[in-house]
């Protein structure tokens, strides 16, 4: 895979341009604005899907971001962002299992959404994208984790063919009061797993 690759641009429902690609070097700054978007919005939204809670620096980004564009160059990590209005307001991606052979055809997924950008498109988008790239590259088996409570996102990876494997309860402890998790697969080998040229 290759850092800065652009797959697509399309009209989101509120008739802007969004353009999906990897991320690049030049993105550091919008970064920053990214995470702490989330930093500061789970103040208030206590099932916000994202773990980390500390506010990131330019510094400590760049690490971050240093190993993702290390992993897509390798190609151990398959990554699509979403750029609207000149910002990074979504990013996923896929990393591959690397610790063994026998399970480096297997990946964890993540995905965020900034608020403000969710309801557009964006996610549907990004994750076909993502799915496709991840096939092409040879990964078979995809898992992720949810919140349980988060009925729009299970909805969503539904459809693009995960299944619901179990659910971990009380895994976060947020603001004092615990949330579940779900886990959910999806096999890329089996042909009713969404394509991003279909089910748009």
């Amino acid at each position: 895979m290759r850092v800065g690759r652009v797959y697509s641009s399309f009209k989101t429902r509120d008739g802007r341009v969004a353009v999906l690609r990897t991320l690049r070097r030049s993105d550091l700054p919008s970064l920053v604005r990214f995470v702490n978007g989330f930093v500061k919005e789970k103040r208030t939204n206590r099932t916000l899907g994202v773990t980390f809670g500390k506010r990131a620096t330019l510094k400590s980004e760049a690490k971050w971001l240093k190993r993702m564009l290390d992993g897509i160059k390798r190609g151990d990590v398959i990554n699509v962002a979403a750029e609207l209005d000149g910002e990074i307001v979504g990013n996923s991606e896929i990393a591959r299992r690397t610790f063994s052979g026998e399970v480096k055809h297997t990946g964890v997924l993540g995905i965020a959404i900034v608020d403000g950008y969710r309801g557009l498109g964006l996610g549907g988008r990004m994750l076909r994208v993502l799915l496709d790239e991840a096939r092409r590259a040879g990964v078979r088996v995809v898992e992720l984790e949810v919140f349980s409570v988060n009925t729009g996102a299970r909805r969503l990876y539904e459809r693009l063919g995960f299944r619901r494997v179990g659910v971990v309860p009380k895994k976060i402890l947020r603001r004092g009061r615990y949330l579940d998790t779900m886990t959910m697969y999806a096999d890329l080998s089996d042909k009713s797993t969404a394509s991003a040229r279909g089910n748009r």
